[in-house]
């Protein structure tokens, strides 16, 4: 079977590597689509070892934008029909359903964020099957659609794939019995993201503040991959390669910011999260409610007192390990069933439309 996975988010490499390594390992040739967002993309697809193909960035003007729209649907078809792929797997998007449509491609998609209602919307209809987790509250089309008990995150940080490596530690000077805050601000530039204005343009002073205060108790990074805070925040940039931020991840006893999908790796790795964000993301939603991993707000005041009490505890770390452990048992290895999906499809999509309540419970 051929498989092509497309790339346009910085998480998507690492969520797609054990998916498309495993496939490969059973025989499967297995290529990469890469939309790319903050060069952050290419250089983990580079380590990974795949064959790939970049596609250009839009043009700014809306004439242009047009023209370079039909040029990319046009050559994601061509990239598909010349490598015979069989099936794709995809964000939900036009970028990847429409091309593969027109090349009689089998269509998966996923999504988890239910905020990009205009992507949603219009790509949903060109895709054959769309996953989510199951605690996604926005309506799919319900003969498309797949619930699993799982998140993105579980394909590469499930406890049985994921193992801590120190050396980003020792990178950056740090011994294992320091406490580590780590902040992220987002550039919000994404579609779901209009509207939105970030917090650190808003409150850049009472931020600062905070990180003054915070690093009293703990060791303070701020990654600036897509937004630059300014001069005054360089002390606490931090300076590690791509592939070592979820291993720095792995060692805080704390995580603060405009990042969802990193709220969400946090409370997968059972580390205390809180998410600086108007709008809500149903697994976000799932960790506080269900698991009290973290919690979601946009006061920045509020988040910030909190945080100052919470890296005060010395016992948080083993507290949340305790949460970690009753998430992780409940539920399933994302990237083992969706091995298990892409090879058996579209069968795999019947099974999961008959038993797939209990059915999933075999990647466990």
């Amino acid at each position: 079977m051929n498989i092509a996975f497309f790339i346009y988010h910085p998480v998507e490499p690492q969520m797609y590597f054990p998916i498309a390594n495993k496939l490969r390992i059973d025989g499967n040739k297995v290529i990469f689509i890469l939309f790319e967002k903050e060069n952050i993309e290419e250089i983990l697809l580079k380590e990974m070892g795949f064959p790939y193909f970049k596609v250009k960035k839009h043009s700014s003007s809306i004439i242009s934008k047009l023209t370079r729209i039909l040029q990319t649907l046009l050559f994601v078809r061509k990239l598909l029909i010349q490598n015979e792929i069989d099936v794709i797997f995809s964000a939900t998007s036009i970028y990847a359903g429409i091309p593969a449509l027109f090349s009689k491609t089998l269509r998966i998609g996923f999504t988890d964020t239910e905020t990009a209602k205009l992507n949603n919307y219009f790509a949903s209809p060109f895709f054959q099957t769309i996953i989510t987790p199951d605690c996604f509250y926005e309506r799919i089309p319900s003969k498309k659609h797949i619930p699993i008990k799982s998140y993105k995150e579980l394909a590469y940080l499930h406890i049985c794939r994921f193992f801590p490596n120190e050396n980003v530690l020792h990178h950056l000077g740090i011994n294992l019995i320091e406490k580590i805050v780590l902040l992220r601000f987002s550039a919000l530039h994404a579609a779901h993201d209009i509207g939105l204005k970030s917090k650190a343009d808003e409150y850049h002073e009472q931020i600062l503040y905070y990180i003054k205060e915070l690093s009293k108790y703990a060791k303070v990074f701020i990654s600036c991959t897509e937004k630059d805070l300014g001069p005054e925040f360089d002390e606490y940039r931090l300076n590690i390669h791509p592939s070592q931020y979820i291993h720095l991840l792995s060692f805080c006893t704390l995580y603060i910011g405009e990042g969802t999908t990193t709220a969400s790796e946090a409370g997968v790795l059972g580390v205390p999260w809180i998410n600086i964000q108007e709008t809500k993301r149903g697994y976000l939603i799932d960790q506080e409610k269900n698991y009290e991993l973290g919690f979601r707000t946009d006061n920045i005041s509020y988040a910030f007192e909190t945080a100052l009490k919470w890296i005060q505890q010395d016992n948080i770390k083993e507290m949340w390990q305790v949460k970690r452990k009753k998430l992780l048992a409940e539920k399933i290895d994302f990237a083992a069933f969706l091995v298990w999906f892409i090879e058996n499809y579209p069968q795999s999509h019947k099974i999961m439309k008959k038993e797939g309540v209990t059915y999933q419970n075999s990647f466990k």
